[in-house]
């Protein structure tokens, strides 16, 4: 239970770190605490292998860091609600579910309000890209897609799928 209760505190210390590269070349090394960077959003992760100008590196940088004080506040928010999560479960006595509601509520906004965000970001950079550079991007998505079925048929254990699931690609 805790584990579960502290893995979003984790992960927001992950994504607050190392600015996401813009260029299309290999992900920078982990920074000095030895976090990655986050995950970018939907089309950012498409931009490696698309040659951008200067001009869209530099709409793209500035884009990506134009809000960044306010995601940064926003991660700090979501350490905060994680930790007065985490303190109701391990609370003596019974949880107090209206607080907990209380609390889930507002990270379920929290969430909206950064996946609003990023969608907002990805319609911009969609926007600098030409058309070319959106086919590329494109067939790069549809390999790294392919790859990952590979790893998941690769790593799924043998004893999981069964003789009746073998023609279905969606059975575990």
């Amino acid at each position: 239970m805790l584990a579960i209760v502290a893995a979003p505190s984790f992960l927001a210390l992950a994504h607050a770190h190392a600015p996401i590269p813009a260029s299309g070349g290999p992900l920078p090394p982990p920074d000095h605490m030895g976090f990655m960077p986050p995950p970018p959003p939907p089309l950012m992760g498409m931009l490696h292998g698309v040659e951008l100008t200067k001009e869209q590196r530099d709409k793209i940088h500035s884009l990506v860091h134009a809000h960044h004080a306010e995601r940064r506040a926003d991660m700090r928010q979501h350490r905060d609600l994680d930790r007065q999560i985490g303190a109701l479960f391990l609370a003596k006595g019974p949880i107090d579910k209206t607080k907990l509601d209380g609390l889930i509520k507002q990270k379920e906004a929290l969430n909206a309000k950064d996946e609003e965000a990023r969608a907002a970001d990805a319609v911009a950079i969609h926007d600098i890209l030409t058309p070319e550079q959106l086919d590329k991007a494109r067939v790069t998505q549809d390999k790294l897609d392919a790859l990952e079925g590979q790893i998941h048929d690769l790593l799924r254990p043998p004893h999981v799928k069964g003789d009746a699931d073998k023609d279905d690609p969606d059975a575990p």
